[in-house]
């Protein structure tokens, strides 16, 4: 089926850049993790975002999850009526599922896309890699859960299976993780943590998400515009259940994220 003109899509990116002006942040959720209550954090966040009456009226965990999920449907279907193709939606809903997401992209043909889950399927790779490592696992065990299809070549980390976490990141100096690698490992030696991991793969692909913000025209801004927006009501999510059980402020702060604006 051929692909729409990027010029019908006009509209559709017209509305997602409007709506874009209201994402929230990630000072705000910094400032919102800071707060003394459950009330007061979601105040703070609601005060600039584009969130309805009923964030300010949740009282508990049930209630915040019920509102979060009636977000996401209306998220849903803002996508649903302005993506002119059905296979980007239904990317969009497999984005946690690389390997799903990566055949349906090829067949759309849009690279941007195809390349974000490819960096999600390398991101993948180095998280099970890491997982692995510190659980003393087998390479063998390593082998069988690799994706393939992302930028990465897995024999760099078949081969050098043995080394140390701080030798593997020399051995990732050719690629973009080496950073996020190596902040991620020492996290992981001297804190025992994984949280560092996942904000830094979080931060890689806002920053690549971001890039779409200089496409004119296209389902791109769309795609991104739904993602950075799942990634939104995922922090609230975030800050909302660390209030409500008394997370100290430092833990949350810890685990925010880049956000798309």
């Amino acid at each position: 089926m051929k692909k729409p003109s990027r010029l019908n899509y006009a509209y559709a990116v017209g509305r997602v850049r409007a709506l874009e002006k209201r994402l929230v942040e990630k000072a705000i959720f910094s400032e919102a993790s800071e707060e003394s209550d459950f009330s007061s954090a979601m105040k703070v966040i609601f005060d600039v975002g584009s969130f309805s009456e009923e964030m300010v009226q949740i009282k508990d965990s049930d209630e915040l999850d019920e509102y979060l999920e009636k977000e996401e449907r209306n998220l849903y279907r803002l996508l649903e009526e302005v993506l002119l193709e059905g296979d980007i939606l239904k990317i969009f809903l497999e984005e946690n599922h690389p390997k799903n997401a990566m055949s349906i992209a090829e067949r759309a043909g849009y690279s941007f896309i195809k390349d974000y889950i490819r960096h999600k399927i390398d991101l993948g790779n180095l998280k099970v890699f890491l997982r692995v490592k510190y659980l003393g696992l087998s390479r063998k065990k390593f082998e069988s859960l690799i994706l393939k299809g992302g930028f990465l070549d897995e024999k760099i980390l078949l081969q050098n299976f043995d080394l140390s976490f701080a030798e593997i990141g020399e051995k990732l100096q050719a690629s973009p993780y080496q950073d996020l690698w190596n902040k991620a490992s020492e996290a992981l030696e001297l804190g025992e943590t994984f949280i560092v991991l996942e904000r830094e793969i979080e931060d890689f692909l806002m920053k690549y998400l971001k890039r779409a913000k200089y496409i004119v025209f296209g389902p791109e801004p769309v795609f991104t515009y739904g993602l950075a927006k799942r990634r939104e009501l995922n922090l609230v999510r975030l800050i909302g259940i660390g209030k409500i059980n008394q997370i100290p402020h430092e833990f949350l702060r810890g685990r925010i994220s880049e956000t798309y604006v």
